[in-house]
């Protein structure tokens, strides 16, 4: 059965269309955040037909839901992460812990090979830049999981959520200095991909 859910959602994948009007990261990441076709909270705004919540369809409908998102080519590299963790919710039917594990370490492997590409290349250190905001800050403070339901998993989600800002922060202040005014994430038509 799952070999057979694979081949479908790769089926799909094949005849995807390109993302329609992909957003532009703004300096300031809060709820409003958005990049690329899938990257911001409730973004994009993907409904099944039946217009229930991801979180009350049968696995049938889930699966439409899914070819519905695979119909849609992903901007770039940290676009199509947030497109997984999109899935991934909708697999669970839940936020889960799993889907935000999963993107936080994705982010971090790219931000980490955009890290050791050319140094003189800002595009890269703007990738770099946002491939780390969007893992540390959507990891730990706009995405608690319906599965973090212990005290030590909330505590440590407010004690990750000040030190990621506090760090965040920090980064732009360095940036500040030593990018002359440079944005802090590509520009519009700027992809972040690796290859």
């Amino acid at each position: 059965m799952k070999n057979l859910l694979l081949i479908f959602l790769f089926s799909t994948y094949i005849y995807a269309d390109s993302c329609p009007h992909p957003a532009v990261a703004s300096d300031n990441i809060n709820k409003k955040f958005r990049y690329g076709c899938f990257c911001g909270k409730n973004y994009p705004n993907i409904e099944h037909t039946s217009k229930k919540s991801y979180r009350e369809l049968n696995k049938t409908q889930r699966k439409e839901l899914i070819a519905t998102y695979q119909k849609i080519d992903s901007y770039d590299d940290i676009d199509e992460v947030c497109k997984e963790h999109d899935i991934c919710y909708i697999i669970h039917g839940k936020e889960a812990k799993v889907c935000n594990d999963k993107l936080y370490n994705q982010l971090t492997i790219i931000q980490n090979k955009f890290d050791a590409k050319s140094d003189d290349n800002i595009t890269n250190k703007q990738c770099k830049n946002l491939a780390y905001d969007i893992a540390s800050i959507f990891y730990t403070i706009f995405s608690p999981a319906d599965d973090e339901d212990t005290l030590f998993d909330f505590g440590m989600l407010m004690f990750n959520g000040a030190v990621t800002a506090g760090n965040k922060i920090l980064q732009e202040s360095v940036d500040t200095i030593n990018r002359d005014n440079k944005p802090r994430y590509p520009l519009s038509g700027e992809r972040c991909n690796l290859n």
